[in-house]
């Protein structure tokens, strides 16, 4: 996948220099979040449902599975969601749940839903995030850098959280929240268990958060910038972030034109400010005006088709990020 994504983007960039009316607007754009929770959901508790393990050392790492570090992993996802600003309020109770004799073999990571109960009333919070495990497993690999034709030997730390999210009113977890990733080190920095374990929960920690809040991403777009001095005036525009003033003139630009690239570049741009402005009815409906008038073989038609096929997924995001904004819509 991650190959197919450089071939085309190096595509672009050979269109691109090819014709300097061509140019990338990077900006960041709020993606909806993969979880959906109640609107009510408002004020959430952070627990730590993680066994208790011993003081990570400070001067050796074992290489093998190490359990992770549950205040510490607490804390991050605490903090991670207290940072989208996305609840009214993240409470932290970073006090290990489960007995100093419980191990990660043996002990019950699910909350009951007694227990989920009594959590939710003695922090006064509408949903219970519970960090019930870190597993980190640490490696030496080589990493090969086809480029240069030489490896590099590494310290490969592959991590994998759980975390599960409790609403009172239900008997089982509203959702369970996992996922695989790894970090990476040079194997001669010197990197402690505890430098590890620390690393390994702040990542998981803004992973997992990353699941359950909407997410600012760097997004980029191309769109068309020269050929005449109206394109050029529009480009202006979008520097500033004044999409209404660029879009009067490119549609100026298009009632004028009766035909050619010209008429199907201001149509493309046009689009493109209707997305940037959230109503991707009206993108849609522009874009096919850009095809209209687009020749067959050319860099309208290949950045149309492009993106065209982006639209469909986008329309969704739009969708769900609007459900999952109305919470501030009071």
């Amino acid at each position: 996948m991650k190959k197919n994504r450089v071939m085309v983007g190096l595509a672009l960039l050979s269109v691109m220099s090819a014709c300097s009316s061509i140019d990338v607007l990077r900006y960041d754009q709020l993606h909806p979040a993969e979880v959906f929770f109640p609107n009510q959901v408002r004020r959430v508790g952070v627990v730590n449902n993680m066994p208790l393990r011993s003081a990570p050392q400070e001067n050796i790492l074992t290489l093998g599975l190490l359990d992770g570090d549950g205040t510490t992993s607490t804390e991050a996802l605490a903090g991670a969601l207290a940072d989208s600003k996305y609840f009214d309020e993240v409470i932290i109770c970073d006090s290990a749940l489960q007995s100093s004799t419980a191990s990660a073999a043996t002990y019950e990571t699910k909350l009951s839903q007694e227990q989920v109960q009594a959590l939710s009333e003695q922090l006064d919070v509408d949903m219970v995030v519970s960090f019930e495990q870190l597993w980190v497993q640490t490696s030496k690999e080589l990493i090969q850098y086809p480029e240069w034709d030489a490896s590099l030997p590494v310290l490969k730390a592959k991590y994998t959280p759980v975390v599960r999210l409790y609403v009172p009113e239900r008997k089982q977890p509203l959702q369970t929240l996992n996922l695989t990733d790894s970090l990476f080190w040079n194997v001669n920095a010197g990197v402690s268990e505890k430098d590890v374990l620390h690393d390994a929960a702040v990542s998981s920690a803004e992973r997992i958060a990353n699941k359950m809040v909407p997410v600012w991403q760097t997004t980029e777009r191309l769109y068309f910038t020269g050929g005449s001095v109206e394109m050029r005036d529009a480009a202006v525009w979008v520097r500033e972030g004044e999409w209404s003033e660029a879009q009067k003139i490119w549609e100026e630009l298009y009632s004028r034109l009766k035909k050619g690239s010209a008429k199907s570049q201001a149509a493309y741009n046009i689009a493109l400010s209707y997305e940037m402005t959230g109503d991707m009815e009206k993108a849609i409906e522009w874009l096919d005006k850009a095809k209209k008038y687009s020749k067959k073989g050319s860099e309208e038609e290949l950045l149309i088709k492009r993106y065209s096929e982006r639209m469909p997924e986008r329309i969704k995001q739009v969708s769900s990020l609007k459900m999952q904004m109305s919470r501030f819509q009071r």
